[in-house]
């Protein structure tokens, strides 16, 4: 598509690419410039120059569409960098994320736009999601508004953030840059944001499609390792905030569970086989 540069978008996508398949970069790509609202611009980090692969990829797909702008990276700095220097580029007042190897429904950002010009008051707005795991097996996430309207106890006790089907207002994340850290840099910001009081909500419909890792254990031990060691000495920082809401210490239990489960493989493992026959107990 030829873009009226003079225009300005109401609305700019972001992504980072490190180093996944082109596959899943031209999926994820496709799944926005098909999108039914059309005026956005659409900036795609390169967080590993160094990669021939991932330039000619995006190469092509830029000079395709005059939407699209690639921002590259001197050297890989991690999403939270990137998405901090696409904000600070971006030309519009709305920005929305999307993650590499997942989709957009072709109809979120018409309905993402609509929703924030009818609730002006919202700051950061997430939809429902459908997880796809490896198989293809589909499971519907389906946080619900009434979730939204008491997020400061709500926010620890269920999955309500799925951090690419974010729309927000630009000048909130001008405001609060991510943190500059490995995973996971979207919960360290939403425990900010929550107790500062910036006003959540959600679409409730599923408006994006994420591929998650359920089926790979040695995959989820890692990320899960990652995330956890990253994130309590947020969660200790954060005690002094939260330190009256119970939940908030349900979570920490929690997440301190996961760190000393993920120290050793093997553990990880045995805990992750006990609690899927849990669940198949609880659930059948």
């Amino acid at each position: 598509m030829v873009q009226d540069k003079s225009k300005q978008p109401d609305i700019t996508i972001l992504m980072s690419v490190y180093n996944e398949t082109t596959d899943a970069i031209i999926v994820s790509v496709e799944s926005i410039l098909n999108q039914t609202y059309t005026n956005f611009e659409f900036i795609i980090v390169n967080d590993n120059p160094t990669d021939a692969r991932i330039k000619k990829t995006l190469d092509i797909l830029s000079k395709r569409d005059q939407r699209i702008q690639i921002l590259t990276n001197n050297r890989n700095r991690g999403l939270g960098y990137s998405l901090n220097e696409a904000i600070k580029i971006s030309r519009s007042k709305l920005i929305a994320r999307m993650d590499t190897e997942d989709s957009s429904m072709q109809d979120r950002l018409t309905k993402q736009i609509s929703f924030l010009k009818g609730h002006p008051e919202v700051d950061l707005l997430f939809t429902q999601w459908i997880d796809v795991n490896e198989k293809g097996e589909k499971t519907l996430r389906s946080p619900k508004r009434k979730d939204f309207a008491n997020i400061k106890e709500m926010f620890f006790k269920k999955s309500l953030l799925m951090h690419p089907s974010l729309a927000a207002k630009k000048q909130v994340m001008l405001d609060n840059p991510y943190p500059e850290m490995e995973r996971p840099e979207d919960l360290v910001l939403w425990l900010k944001l929550i107790r500062q009081n910036y006003i959540f909500d959600v679409i409730e419909e599923p408006l994006y499609s994420y591929q998650v890792d359920r089926l790979n254990i040695e995959k989820r031990y890692g990320k899960i390792k990652k995330y956890s060691e990253n994130l309590i000495p947020h969660l200790m920082r954060e005690s002094q905030h939260y330190w009256r809401n119970i939940y908030f210490w349900i979570y920490f239990a929690r997440i301190l569970f996961e760190y000393l489960v993920s120290r050793n493989l093997y553990v990880f493992k045995v805990m992750h086989h006990a609690s899927v026959r849990i669940w198949r107990l609880v659930y059948k």
